[in-house]
């Protein structure tokens, strides 16, 4: 590990020498301990981070450089996700899995010729439909409308903060070598005001060719983002619709997100549920951008200092509709502390009501750990 750390600073020293230089990144790291009924722990860790090299040829033209590096799960060869179970995370004894390579991630060449229009070139990353509920905020793994897609093409960029912005990108798929990809969107601010704010994205994709390299052809969503703050009472609503084919026929996914904010008291809620093909021989997993056909999440929470809060959270997940007896549900507390902007830290500790194992945290019943956030 210590060896890769050399040469990526020595590159980055000599790229600071050509051009005006910016480094951005977010860290996501994690450590847990799962008991089972005879209370004995097993210790597990993950970690994510993004790293991205900016060159800033002039005040219009810059040059962007992206790496990621992510734990593995063990003796698989499948990465971890950060806070998501046992069954989803590292041992913490290897460090093979634990710490591995810094990859290239893409490279990007950024053209604005005129206010709020961008021309970009490279490899472009889209999606839609994101989730809030902490298990499911990386993109590269669920969605309601669409994952995480690449493509190395062309794109254009609109728009501003006031009036909204748009993206349309084509390319080369990452998914085929015979097979090309179109996306677009738009987010139109139809309220933008101090105290209330409505925003409407709808997104489109299409892929096109002789082998797509993927099992759907096309995607349709729109996402609707309200907001409301009246002094010491805000509220907010997130909801998305998503459509995709799975041979041949229409898979529908939902997706409501209220928020409530009085005074020291915050209510979050989640609710997931998606309309698949019931034929015979057809999995529900193997239909959606998720791992769970319904999931209902909801956490009152409180502002004890600025910096400190704490909640209550259940969770109930339904993996597939058809199918008995998978279902689980879990109880956790999470306390949030926030060192400055940007950065977050969460110490949490819940219990597992399920009989049987299930994809949260295996087959222990209670579990505790930490997890950390930070952008910069």
């Amino acid at each position: 590990m210590r060896k890769l750390i050399l040469p990526i600073a020595l590159a980055a020293t000599g790229f600071a020498l050509a051009a005006d230089i910016e480094i951005h990144g977010n860290v996501d790291f994690d450590y847990a301990s799962y008991f089972d009924k005879k209370f004995d722990p097993t210790n597990a860790a993950n970690q994510d981070i993004d790293l991205s090299v900016t060159a800033n040829l002039d005040e219009n033209v810059s040059v962007t450089v992206f790496t990621n590096t992510k734990s593995n799960i063990t003796n698989s060869d499948q990465a971890s996700e950060i806070r998501h179970g046992l069954a989803r995370s590292t041992a913490i004894t290897s460090d093979n899995d634990r710490y591995t390579a810094f990859n290239f991630d893409g490279v990007e060449l950024r053209w604005k010729p005129f206010q709020d229009v961008s021309f970009v070139f490279g490899d472009l990353t889209y999606n839609a439909g994101t989730f809030n509920y902490y298990f499911w905020r990386d993109p590269s793994r669920y969605a309601v409308i669409s994952r995480d897609q690449s493509v190395r093409g062309f794109g254009v960029e609109v728009g501003n903060n006031k009036f909204g912005d748009g993206k349309f990108y084509i390319g080369a798929t990452d998914d085929s070598k015979a097979a090309i990809a179109v996306f677009g969107t738009y987010a139109l601010k139809l309220l933008n005001r101090p105290d209330e704010h409505l925003t409407i994205t709808p997104s489109v994709d299409w892929v096109f060719g002789s082998e797509v390299g993927r099992g759907y052809t096309y995607f349709f969503g729109t996402e609707l983002d309200y907001s409301k703050s009246l002094e010491i009472l805000n509220y907010s609503i997130y909801a998305v619709y998503g459509i995709h084919p799975y041979k041949g026929e229409s898979v529908h996914s939902f997706l409501v997100e209220p928020s409530l904010n009085y005074g020291i008291f915050n209510l979050g809620l989640n609710y997931f549920y998606a309309i698949v093909n019931k034929d015979e021989g057809y999995k529900a997993a193997d239909q959606m951008f998720t791992e769970d056909q319904m999931l209902f999440a909801v956490e009152p929470s409180f502002n004890i200092t600025k910096k400190f809060s704490l909640g209550l959270s259940f969770e109930y997940h339904d993996p597939d509709a058809e199918v008995s007896k998978d279902e689980f549900e879990f109880l956790g507390m999470n306390f949030y502390v926030y060192p400055t902007l940007n950065t977050n830290l969460v110490f949490w500790f819940g219990y597992n009501f399920s009989k049987d194992q299930n994809p949260v945290v295996g087959k222990s019943k209670f579990a505790l750990g930490m997890s950390a956030h930070a952008d910069f």
